[in-house]
């Protein structure tokens, strides 16, 4: 709807300026709504290419900013004013890096909530009648797998058996569509604008306003494995898979966070363990629930039983990830720049970012951290983000402020 109202019919419904240093977007017929955007608040822009915009010569213009994003169509050869042409000169990843980084970056929730949406549009686009067909394929696959357990004596639910299943399909989905969307990736730079181009089916085109976000780099128990991890800005993915010090250089080279020479700071090892106390405690309710099923007379409550079993692995799984990760993170206060390494699920973030891009900075203690003389360290960046390293001791080098 939005393609035909502000593309096919944008003369009667789209006024689009882009003079004076600013874009003026005014949408509508009756009811008209104008967007002003100066060229010098935007810090991420999208364009996007479908393949029903390819046949009708448009693409698909989204802006971003601190405060939010706009969006509209051009056509094919309606250039950005704001925006430099893409160099030619790029940097490409392997195939390899590509698949790893896809590995990565598929999340299994965001898988479900992908393949649910993908499920529900096309039962609205060609029919109930399709869509009942895929979940009774899934339901059918799911109580094949229930009945070859049974044969090994492993007394599954049918619940169970489908929730796994229909994760393990949304998961793969969502993975191939994310290395679809990551093929023919390559990263440029041109002055203060850095370009990300990718996708097969569908083209994104991406440019970054540096020193405007942070970069960010996601490890996880294959990453520290392999030795490579993806990085991100602004919520993009700039590199597939990246060494430490392939990091290092995409840094500096396009995002101009020189590196330095500091010693990293590093949780004590007898407080590893603190990165983690929220899934250790799940860890040990859910254990010892377990145990009193098994002493109860609740044996029939499978689906409990499956229930306490999901909790003890993936509180397990996650508080020993935590600490085998955390273990090896390292967090740097260098003059120009700072390094934070903080754990979120079941992967450790490392965040880097130019001390300029900082809007200020807290140290705070809790009870059990002042007798081993530890803090969090809360840095706040520009676009009212925040980050939190957390257990580091408490006399950081260079750091801005002191603890009262």
């Amino acid at each position: 709807m939005k393609f035909l109202l502000y593309y096919i019919l944008r003369r009667f419904f789209v006024s689009l300026d882009f003079s004076d240093g600013k874009i003026t977007l005014t949408k509508g017929v009756f009811l008209r709504r104008t967007a002003v955007l100066p060229f010098s608040a935007i810090v991420k822009t999208v364009v996007k290419q479908t393949p029903m915009l390819r046949i009708f010569r448009a693409k698909e213009i989204t802006v971003f900013t601190l405060n939010g994003k706009t969006e509209f169509f051009l056509g094919k050869n309606e250039p950005l004013p704001f925006l430099p042409k893409m160099p030619d000169n790029c940097v490409r990843p392997r195939f390899r890096e590509i698949l790893f980084g896809t590995l990565i970056d598929t999340r299994a929730l965001a898988g479900i909530a992908f393949f649910s949406a993908t499920l529900y549009r096309v039962g609205r686009i060609v029919g109930s009648e399709y869509f009942d067909r895929m979940i009774s394929a899934l339901i059918s696959t799911a109580e094949k797998l229930s009945d070859t357990l049974m044969l090994i004596h492993v007394a599954v639910p049918q619940i169970a058996s489908f929730a796994a299943v229909f994760a393990v399909c949304a998961w793969s989905f969502a993975f191939i569509a994310k290395l679809i969307r990551l093929s023919g990736f390559c990263l440029s730079r041109r002055g203060n604008i850095v370009f990300i181009k990718s996708g097969v089916v569908t083209l994104y085109e991406t440019a970054l306003v540096r020193n405007t976000a942070a970069v960010i780099s996601r490890k996880t128990i294959l990453c520290m494995l392999f030795g490579h991890s993806p990085v991100y800005y602004n919520k993009t993915v700039v590199y597939p898979a990246a060494s430490e010090q392939l990091f290092e250089r995409i840094a500096s080279r396009f995002f101009g966070i020189m590196p330095e020479s500091n010693v990293p700071v590093k949780t004590p090892l007898c407080r590893i363990a603190a990165h983690c106390i929220v899934p250790l405690w799940i860890f040990g309710i859910s254990s010892a629930a377990l145990i009193l099923f098994y002493l109860s007379w609740l044996h029939f409550a499978q689906l409990l039983k499956t229930a306490l079993y999901c909790a003890v692995f993936a509180s397990g799984y996650t508080a020993l990830c935590g600490v085998i990760l955390m273990k090896n993170a390292r967090s740097c206060f260098g003059k120009n720049r700072v390094i934070l390494s903080f754990r979120r699920g079941t992967a450790v973030y490392c965040v880097c970012f130019p001390r300029a891009l900082s809007s200020g900075y807290s140290l705070s203690q809790n009870l059990f951290q002042r007798g081993k003389n530890l803090c969090d360290y809360k840095a706040l960046v520009v676009g009212k983000k925040s980050f939190r390293a957390r257990q580091l001791p408490l006399n950081i080098p260079n750091k801005p402020l002191e603890l009262k």
